[in-house]
């Protein structure tokens, strides 16, 4: 039991130190073109250390001849996340033009404070199902209102409504309530 429990604890203690889990959301409600759209980097240390010399680099997901980024930026430096700690960064980019997304993965490198190494992880991003950022006209065609939606809501909707309502009349004339 004893040598068990001495095997548990070299293995809980080996890989002892930061461990990062970086991720990439895309904030806002809709991926359109000529508008502010929101992207959130939050980097979590789940290691029993701090890291520092935090370096979060996404410039290739924001080439400057195709995006505008108003605030934030796509490579930033965090001097030190705490253990059990996180940072959350915030950029706005306004793509130029109606375009594909780029999906790349964003690249954290930092230093263990215990033992000094140099480390990399990286992240997919999670964009909602959206690969393209549309121009307004696009979106209102995707996602606009039209008559014929309500056309088709009444033929479908009317009938059922008008037969629910005889039937109701019927059979509240063949059956009168009576009162007390």
């Amino acid at each position: 039991m004893q040598l068990l429990l001495s095997l548990l604890a070299v293995f809980a203690s080996v890989d002892a130190g930061a461990k990062l889990l970086v991720g990439k959301n895309f904030i806002s409600k809709y991926a359109l073109a000529s508008n502010e759209n929101v992207f959130e980097y939050e980097i979590i240390n789940k290691g029993d250390s701090a890291a520092i010399n935090v370096v979060l680099d996404d410039r290739e997901s924001f080439p400057s001849d195709r995006f505008a980024i108003l605030s934030g930026s796509a490579h930033v430096t965090f001097a030190k996340i705490p253990p059990n700690g996180a940072v959350v960064h915030h950029v706005v980019v306004v793509p130029l033009e109606p375009q594909e997304i780029i999906i790349k993965d964003v690249i954290v490198d930092y230093t263990d404070a215990k033992s000094k190494d140099l480390k990399r992880v990286s992240a997919s991003p999670l964009v909602r199902g959206y690969d393209h950022f549309l121009s307004e006209k696009a979106l209102k065609g995707v996602l606009g209102v039209h008559p014929r939606h309500f056309l088709i809501f009444a033929a479908i909707a009317l009938p059922l409504t008008v037969t629910s309502a005889l039937f109701y009349s019927r059979s509240v004339s063949r059956f009168p309530i009576k009162k007390r």
